[in-house]
């Protein structure tokens, strides 16, 4: 989960996801929620504390590919 000085950082949160709808641009997966502000704001908003459900997104280390490379070609 998150550490005690974490605070909750949408774009940093694995549940985080960017709709296609320009009204409702931000969602969260956890909540099922899009709106307009980030979902940690509204969830603030609504409950009065911190999401609880922030986990923060783990980065995938994708190897770069080398087009400078012979056996490519």
């Amino acid at each position: 989960m998150r550490g005690k000085n974490l605070k909750p950082q949408c774009l940093r949160c694995k549940h985080y996801f960017s709709t296609h709808d320009p009204i409702l641009p931000r969602g969260c997966k956890l909540y099922k929620i899009k709106a307009q502000q980030f979902p940690s704001i509204l969830v603030r908003k609504e409950s009065g504390s911190d999401c609880m459900g922030f986990e923060l997104r783990i980065k995938k280390n994708k190897d770069k590919l080398d087009l400078s490379r012979d056996d490519l070609w």
